[in-house]
């Protein structure tokens, strides 16, 4: 009797690495990553160093969140072909996430010498530079990607947010509006742009482009919200509010029009958008950034209300969030600031012959010191016009800088810096009317005072101060989002910054006596015309009763009088000194 015994399946039977990663591949298109990544070891275990097989598995660990595991699975697959541009682009993203920013890009140029006519290679090469701090080169990578692809938005729109950070706005609204017009339903484009427009002084540009954006994108949360500063801006308070309304029935957990709403309207009673922001900071449901922004509105309604104790502690827990979300080092922080000063030591003021006679004005000081409620009083002065915090004279050291090349300063020609005050002059006039001395309320400034002394001999740089314990306190109850504003999350970060601040300050007091002036802006709008005349003195400028001229830089709806606010901030100090009495030290 013959056997019916099924013979054993042949090696030949089983699935080969090719069909085995054609359907892997299938699955990863679908959005099956996990059972893709199944597929993918069944290979590596076959072949450890098959090179697609690598690539494709650290894509799906790129997918989870497993930077570590990506990277060193496409290391793998690049060592096998290392000129592969897919290969290196992925690379370049896991090392980004990964906030290995400068192997990302060297990666990334890589991908770009590899594949030079690629417009996504030299976007990814403008990401990585941008993430590590080089905007200018991350501009050009962005204008080398909208070359070769002039009618792709989203490259303009990085190009525009790279110049921005280069500090050329006028460029970057440019690349904005041309972003918009390839794209006329792009919402970032719109608040983006937007929001350069109300920084400048030009709300009513930013209303009309707003309204065409919310023709083409009416449920656009952003876009009212951006469309509600810009009725702030103008001075149209109810209706700002009843904006951040809009956007918040659009958006409930939308944190930032929370904190906007906050801070345009001063708070009497515990309602019902208190109560919506405090819902908002305290759920673990919420994203991270919303939670913060929610919590610093909360904080600044809980004042408002009297409840300072319970501010106090919503104002620490959002800064704590945030805090874990930038990267600081206070002991780099004050090495700068030692350095700044002392580059200078050797540099001659004289000859200065070649430099321009313009005399700007640049106030200067920290975040909350009153630079702008004291560049809003000097604009009323029929010579002078408030710029705004204008980028260019940050922009145009970096370029000095970038041509120097490691020469000390001194060896710097003074034509040199001749050139620079000119082109700063030519560039900041075209913010103000002609005729008008310009003003400029860039806080970097306060870095490049050595820089406008020899560029600039003629500006005056006034130098807002403010009480320590209270200018902390006002500096770590603002949201500062930007890059250069890290210290102000943690109280004993913030009080060692302030204080090498304060040194830094010193310093350049001492190096170009005679060029700075120190105000007190408080004390200022308590005695307007005795202090205001030797400022504008020290201005080159006569008083004129202009300056009587009502000034509030940050006005509130339902507003208090003045003694119920000054009344509000000594209860509110008083129990930051009783929590925090390190803040005066």
């Amino acid at each position: 009797m013959s056997s019916s015994r099924r013979p054993p399946r042949s090696q030949s039977q089983s699935p080969t690495v090719e069909s085995l990663l054609r359907r892997g591949m299938e699955l990863h298109q679908a959005g099956r990553g996990g059972e893709a990544a199944d597929l993918y070891r069944q290979i590596l275990r076959r072949d450890d160093s098959h090179p697609a097989a690598n690539h494709l598995f650290g894509l799906t660990q790129l997918q989870q969140g497993e930077t570590t595991a990506a990277i060193r699975h496409i290391a793998v697959a690049l060592k096998q072909e290392p000129s592969n541009a897919q290969y290196l682009g992925n690379m370049g993203v896991a090392l980004t996430r990964a906030g290995r920013n400068d192997e990302a890009v060297e990666v990334f140029r890589r991908a770009v010498s590899t594949n030079p006519t690629s417009a996504e290679a030299h976007s990814n090469l403008g990401l990585a530079l941008r993430a590590s701090g080089s905007f200018d080169d991350a501009a050009e990578a962005y204008r080398r990607a909208t070359e070769i692809r002039p009618t792709e938005a989203v490259f303009h729109f990085r190009l525009a947010g790279a110049l921005r950070q280069a500090g050329d706005h006028f460029a970057a609204e440019a690349s904005y509006r041309q972003a918009i017009k390839l794209r006329p339903d792009y919402a970032e484009a719109y608040t983006s742009l937007a929001f350069i427009l109300i920084d400048q002084g030009r709300a009513d540009e930013a209303l009309a482009l707003l309204d065409s954006g919310l023709i083409v994108l009416p449920d656009e949360a952003a876009l009212h919200l951006q469309r509600a500063r810009a009725l702030y801006a103008r001075g149209d308070l109810q209706r700002a509010v009843s904006g951040f309304d809009r956007a918040l029935a659009l958006r409930p957990a939308y944190g930032e029009a929370h904190l906007q709403r906050a801070v345009s309207v001063r708070y009497r009673q515990r309602d019902s958008a208190v109560e919506a922001m405090a819902a908002v900071f305290n759920s673990d449901r919420v994203a991270t950034e919303d939670r913060i922004f929610a919590g610093f509105a909360l904080g600044k309604a809980l004042a408002d209300l009297g409840d300072h104790t319970e501010s106090v502690a919503a104002f620490i827990r959002a800064n704590r969030l945030q805090r874990q979300r930038v990267a600081f080092s206070l002991s780099r922080e004050v090495d700068f600031m030692r350095s700044t000063v002392t580059r200078f030591q050797d540099v001659e003021e004289e000859p200065l012959t070649a430099a321009s006679e313009a005399s700007p004005i640049f106030i200067v000081g920290l975040p909350r010191s009153g630079k702008t409620t004291l560049e809003m009083l000097l604009s009323s002065h029929p010579q002078l016009a408030g710029a705004g915090e204008l980028p260019t004279m940050g922009r145009l050291v970096r370029e000095l800088m970038r041509e120097a090349n490691g020469v000390p300063l001194s060896m710097i020609a003074p034509d040199r810096f001749a050139a620079l005050g000119r082109a700063y002059i030519e560039e900041a006039g075209r913010s103000v009317a002609d005729g008008k001395r310009v003003i400029d309320t860039m806080p970097s400034n306060l870095y490049h005072v050595g820089f406008i002394r020899l560029a600039l001999p003629c500006a005056r740089i006034i130098h807002c101060v403010r009480p320590a314990a209270e200018h902390r306190v006002a500096i770590f109850e603002k949201l500062l989002t930007g890059a250069g504003f890290e210290y102000a999350n943690d109280l004993a970060e913030l009080r060692g910054y302030h204080a090498a601040y304060a040194q830094l300050m010193a310093d350049w007091h001492t190096r170009f006596p005679g060029f700075i002036h120190d105000v007190d802006v408080g004390a200022l709008m308590a005695d307007r015309q005795v202090l205001a005349e030797p400022l504008l003195a020290f201005c080159g400028a006569a008083w004129d009763d202009a300056l009587h001229a009502s000034v509030q830089s940050e006005p509130q709806y339902n507003d208090w009088s003045r003694d119920e606010g000054a009344a509000n901030q000594s209860a509110h100090m008083a129990v930051w000194r009783q929590l925090h009495p390190e803040l005066l030290s």
